[in-house]
């Protein structure tokens, strides 16, 4: 503006010293007056643009901000569906297992002993064949084998407890409450007593999800570890790998993290944890 003003001045004092006729004072005045005009309005569409470009800035920054919250709320969402199918999946697998365990124990159906006879004739009428060398003795005196302890509970045969499966159970039922502190001594109490147990990978995994569950995520990374070193054949492994990530992240070790996303992905790439890892590495850029 000020250049404008300096402009103006300039042909006001041509115009004054210019020695030419009436007409060709008044043309330069019309001339200066239009100058004058024109850069009135330059000055105007500048202060225009510039507030349209302050505005169009703002804009951009607030629509960062809302990028940045979505994404935010996008992440909280995706560790909420993934805790939810971690569960889901935990009953399912604790529902097929006990459809087997009925299925095996429908196979080999318990003999009761009924008043009346012994568990010789048990063995005889399941078999429809005297063992050899068996006989069946006779009550003595005259009494019969239901006149000898009325109303005692006859002994079942063939019925099995697993302990280790209600243990499991119990320790789950912990854990699904947020019990964690609980629920992580049942699952190693379980590792203690039952090395061998068909549910040592699930515990074992437990453990780690129980720490997780605490945030004390230190600990959790060594146990999903020795899900993979202990149980490599488990299908507890893909799942234990994808939740050390997640814990690697929360540590703030960011490069770990990407590695074990990007080795779930190689090894495992049709299971739903590969699906999931590859989606935090397209979060990151890194797909």
């Amino acid at each position: 503006m000020k250049f404008l003003s300096v402009l103006i001045l300039s042909f006001s004092v041509v115009s004054f010293a210019f020695a030419g006729t009436k007409e060709d004072l008044e043309q330069v005045q019309r001339n200066v007056i239009e100058l004058q005009r024109q850069f009135w309005d330059l000055g105007k569409q500048l202060e225009t643009d510039s507030t349209n470009f302050q505005n169009t800035a703002k804009g951009l920054q607030t629509t960062t901000d809302q990028l940045r919250d979505n994404q935010a709320a996008l992440n909280a969402k995706l560790e909420s569906i993934l805790n939810q199918m971690q569960a889901f999946n935990e009953k399912l697998d604790e529902t097929n297992r006990r459809l087997k365990e009925l299925s095996s124990a429908g196979m080999q159906r318990p003999m009761v002993v009924t008043p009346g006879e012994t568990q010789s004739d048990a063995n005889t009428a399941g078999t429809g064949n005297t063992p050899s060398g068996s006989q069946v003795n006779e009550p003595e005196n005259g009494s019969s084998p239901g006149s000898m302890n009325p109303g005692a509970t006859q002994p079942v045969a063939g019925v099995a407890r697993v302990p280790e499966q209600q243990l499991y159970q119990e320790s789950l039922a912990q854990y699904t409450r947020a019990k964690y502190e609980q629920a992580l001594r049942g699952f190693q109490d379980l590792l203690d007593q039952y090395p061998r147990s068909a549910y040592a990978d699930d515990a074992q995994y437990m453990i780690g999800e129980s720490y997780y569950g605490m945030k004390e995520y230190v600990d959790a990374v060594t146990e999903y570890d020795k899900v993979v070193k202990r149980y490599p054949d488990s299908d507890k492994v893909p799942g234990a790998r994808l939740k050390k990530s997640f814990s690697l992240f929360s540590l703030g070790k960011k490069g770990q993290a990407v590695v074990e996303l990007q080795q779930i992905v190689q090894l495992y790439p049709s299971s739903k944890e590969a699906q999931i890892a590859r989606q935090r590495l397209a979060e990151l850029g890194l797909d």
